[in-house]
């Protein structure tokens, strides 16, 4: 029973941070870029460490540019 109620929580954290994303990009003056860049300033830590481990793998370990 304990699954199914966290399984309901994150289901509904998703649809509710969807929600205000949406609202989030309405209120945000100048359109798409200025929403584009408040949010990969958010999110650089989470998609920074995968982004250097392919550059590091391509660049030293298979001698590539």
């Amino acid at each position: 029973m304990v699954d199914f109620y966290l399984a309901m929580f994150a289901v509904i954290a998703f649809f509710l941070f969807l929600l205000y994303l949406g609202i989030d990009f309405l209120l945000t003056k100048n359109g798409a870029n200025p929403f584009l860049n408040k949010w990969a300033k958010k999110t650089v830590w989470i998609w920074l460490p995968f982004y250097a481990l392919q550059r590091l793998i391509k660049e030293v370990i298979l001698g590539q540019k």
